[in-house]
Order: structure tokens, then sequence, then C-alpha cells
């Protein structure tokens, strides 16, 4: 668990107050709060792993 300070950053509040959480990630994190949060967290998964395989396949790990 990262922490800065006293900031618990594993949480959207800690995320939000943490100085070092990108500008990027703050406004995502803003427009998906009213929402369902298991649909936010699926979205998230889908997110990541379409991010991870880009990741992959620009440093040649995958096709």
């Amino acid at each position: 668990m990262r922490k800065i300070g006293v900031i618990d950053c594993t949480t959207l509040d800690g995320l939000l107050a943490d100085p070092t959480t990108s500008s990027a990630l703050k406004v995502v994190i803003k427009a998906w709060s009213g929402r369902d949060c298991l649909d936010a967290e699926h979205d998230a998964r889908l997110l990541h792993a379409a991010l991870v395989r880009d990741v992959d396949h620009r440093l040649g790990l995958a096709p």
C-alpha cells in the first residue's frame, strides 16, 4: 500500500487528495463518482486489460 504522509492512497478520496495522482486519473475518478461502483470497476478492469495489451504490443511482447 502506497502512502504519502498520512494520506491513504488506496481510496478514491485518498487518490484525489494525493498531489502525485495524475490530473487525468482525478478527472476519471470525479466523472465516475456517481456511477454504480460495480459497473465502474468492470469498466476499469477492461481499460486496464486493454492498456496492458497495448503496452505489451508496443514493447514487442505481444502480437
